[in-house]
């Protein structure tokens, strides 16, 4: 009856912090133990090494992220969000079980969007690089993100508030949410079973990761795995992929780290000679060139395609 009492206590202390607006004060200790208990099991197991250089940097990463960034990447959004509801929303969401169950749904449909438009966009990978610039896979990697993610990064977020989601179901659902995304940013975990047809696990989130060909721009969605199924972007983790980028950064500068997307999208717009093709960089996907030697994953894959239509 304690540790029922106990998790009481401690939801209803959770909805509370979410009613005022300071659910970070669950999420970061959440997150802190969470890379304790990881760290602890990469002490007492032979199976993986843990990179002290990169857990430093998405550390300072994430710092400077929750410092600097709060105000653009928090606060400047979840303004824009309550101004919408208030004055265009079309619908009301209520406060009830299916009310939560149906927020969910749609926010965990728009991180897929949103997501899936971070990879296939030059301007939104350029943000979304810094995420996925690290050579390791754990628990610190999940908050190796942009500075500005909350304001530039996720644009279809916006209509939640229109569809009629409050302020508090956005705080309760995207904490809860953001506790799952850390969840599956490990490689100690390896199958789940049938909820690998279910969820983004670990496993499956491992595959989004993945610099290897055959891996990339699969597993986009963050709780649920069902999207990337009926959008035909799922793919089954068959051996542990390469982490990193297809062409990695090799630094450890978290300020390097942070700016590698924006600083490489602005040196190809320079590139370009003529307006239309600078434009293009910004909405083209990654890889795209003006100059037509493509190296998009559209691209990657038919020229690994060309040898064995030859010996056919």
């Amino acid at each position: 009856m304690e540790i029922i009492e106990l998790l009481q206590n401690t939801w209803q202390g959770f909805v509370e912090s979410a009613k005022n607006g300071n659910e970070v004060a669950y999420l970061l200790p959440t997150y802190v133990g969470m890379i304790l208990i990881e760290r602890f099991f990469y002490l007492i197991s032979s199976l993986h090494r843990w990179h002290e250089r990169d857990a430093l940097t998405n550390v300072m990463v994430s710092s400077f992220n929750l410092t600097v960034g709060i105000f653009i990447g928090i606060l400047i959004p979840f303004a824009a969000y309550h101004w919408l509801y208030h004055n265009a929303r079309i619908f009301t969401i209520p406060n009830t079980a299916w009310g939560f169950l149906l927020a969910f749904l749609i926010h965990d449909l728009f991180y897929y969007i949103d997501h899936r438009i971070a990879h296939r966009t030059g301007l939104f990978w350029a943000f979304h690089h810094v995420h996925h610039s690290s050579k390791e896979f754990n628990f610190t990697v999940a908050s190796r993100g942009f500075w500005g993610d909350g304001l530039f990064s996720q644009p279809i977020y916006y209509l939640m508030p229109i569809l009629g989601m409050s302020l508090f179901q956005i705080a309760i659902i995207l904490t809860l949410k953001n506790i799952f995304g850390i969840f599956n940013h490990t490689r100690l975990i390896k199958n789940m079973g049938f909820l690998e047809y279910i969820l983004c696990t670990p496993s499956n989130h491992r595959v989004h990761h993945g610099s290897d060909l055959k891996y990339l721009d699969k597993n986009y969605g963050q709780v649920l795995i069902i999207w990337d199924m009926l959008f035909g972007s799922f793919k089954r983790e068959e051996e542990e992929p390469k982490y990193g980028l297809v062409k990695d950064i090799d630094t450890y500068n978290p300020i390097k780290v942070e700016f590698a997307g924006v600083n490489e999208l602005w040196q190809k717009i320079q590139s370009a000679p003529k307006l239309s093709d600078k434009l293009k960089y910004l909405y083209m996907p990654p890889g795209w060139r003006h100059d037509g030697k493509h190296e998009t994953t559209e691209a990657m894959l038919a020229n690994a395609e060309k040898p064995k239509l030859e010996k056919v």
